[in-house]
């Protein structure tokens, strides 16, 4: 069930949903399948409602979730003229994570910020953010329930497909007695988990494990094994014949080292502009160390973009995770009282 403390907020949303006719949904860009499981399920409930729905997720969108139920219908922007009073965002610490597609939100538009990131900037006029929430997907659910709204087969996939990935196929930390709980409530409202399973794990071209191939080669593990890392490069995607979009699992390969405590993947978007990917296994908070790059997430997964050629990133954002990894064995590190470690 939906935290207590978190019921009067849903309830204002659904009050919300049932008043405005015409509702865009925001996902945030390099979507993945949380945020396109919560948009196109919560777009397909309102729909059954009578509601008119816009699904607007930045481009480039990943192909290889393009089978989820709805996926053709997400858009780059609302259509032309549209002025919609009410807008839901789903997974999005903050608006900027929506892109370009802000700029389509009014200023006469109530905002729903729905997230489980600890560090949202509770941007909306009402936040619904449950940090202990595995998924963004599991508090979909459990609020339609709240309502009593039906939950369809095909929204039951995209949900699954939500809890599915964000919690790394049931492997990672956040896999709680709830999610597990949520995932056969899920299965038996209609979503197969041996489909899914295979669409998001086992359906990837040649090109993406080539990419993969490329970047592994070049892996650099540092600090006694406590620190790998790995460059994705605009060369390495013209030698695959991938688009950077096939580099997102590169992450968690390199985070399948034994011992590891931090990996982190470098992508090079052009010559000015490079996206980073943390995993910790240690004491290392991920979110706070993005947070240094105007980036986010959680403490064991979080990103940041950086304004600067790849040439420099590397050697900033090392020099960040070197020093976190060494303070981190003494429990704390600081700049301005901050912890770099994860709080108990």
């Amino acid at each position: 069930m939906i935290k207590t403390e978190l019921r009067q907020q849903a309830d204002r949303l659904k009050d919300l949903c049932e008043r405005y006719d015409e509702i865009l949904i925001l996902g945030h860009k390099d979507a993945d399948g949380d945020t396109l499981g919560c948009s196109l399920a919560f777009a397909e409930a309102l729909e059954t409602l009578g509601k008119t729905v816009h699904v607007v997720i930045p481009p480039a969108l990943p192909q290889k979730y393009a089978w989820m139920p709805g996926f053709d219908r997400i858009r780059p922007a609302p259509p032309a003229g549209a002025e919609v009073r009410l807008v839901l965002f789903f997974d999005a610490g903050n608006m900027e994570r929506s892109g370009d597609a802000i700029d389509h939100v009014t200023e006469r538009a109530t905002i729903v910020n729905v997230d489980h990131h600890a560090s949202n900037s509770r941007f909306g006029d009402v936040n619904i953010i449950d940090p202990d929430a595995s998924a963004v997907g599991q508090m979909c659910l459990e609020m339609l329930e709240q309502f009593g709204w039906r939950v369809t087969p095909t929204m039951a996939t995209n949900l699954y497909t939500a809890l599915l990935t964000d919690t790394g196929g049931f492997r990672h930390e956040n896999t709680t007695p709830a999610a597990l709980r949520d995932a056969a409530r899920l299965a038996a409202l209609g979503a197969d988990p041996s489909y899914v399973a295979t669409m998001v794990y086992k359906s990837r071209p040649p090109t993406t494990l080539r990419l993969c191939g490329l970047a592994l080669a070049g892996i650099q593990i540092e600090m006694d094994g406590r620190l790998a890392w790995a460059r994705v490069t605009r060369k390495m995607l013209h030698e695959a014949g991938a688009v950077m979009a096939e580099a997102e699992e590169i992450i968690d390969n390199v985070n399948s080292i034994a011992g590891l405590e931090v990996a982190v993947v470098f992508k090079e978007i052009n010559a000015r502009l490079t996206k980073i990917s943390v995993r910790s296994r240690g004491e290392v908070d991920a979110a706070w160390l993005c947070e240094r790059f105007s980036g986010g997430g959680h403490p064991r997964a979080a990103g940041a973009e950086i304004g600067q050629p790849l040439e420099r990133a590397v050697p900033m954002v090392l020099a960040a995770v070197r020093q976190a990894i060494e303070t981190a064995g003494a429990g704390s590190l600081d700049r301005g009282g901050e912890r770099c470690v994860r709080e108990s």
